[in-house]
């Protein structure tokens, strides 16, 4: 079992991972053509981004000799 308790930002990371969601589907609402692709994008970059630092932390927990 992984143990995140040693990481107080893990829940930071997951609630960027859910604002990344937020703003895909704010994207889909009728915000002009820049917003849209703005929200959509930055989205995209965080939700990617958070996701690969909970999994990289996932990985160096997994592996930790403690």
């Amino acid at each position: 079992m992984l143990n995140f308790r040693s990481d107080k930002h893990v829940f930071t990371y997951l609630a960027a991972i859910l604002a990344g969601f937020a703003l895909i589907l704010l994207s889909d609402e009728a915000l002009g053509d820049f917003f849209m692709n703005l929200f959509f994008y930055v989205g995209v970059i965080a939700a990617a981004f958070f996701s690969f630092v909970v999994i990289i932390l996932g990985f160096f927990h997994l592996f930790h000799k403690g």
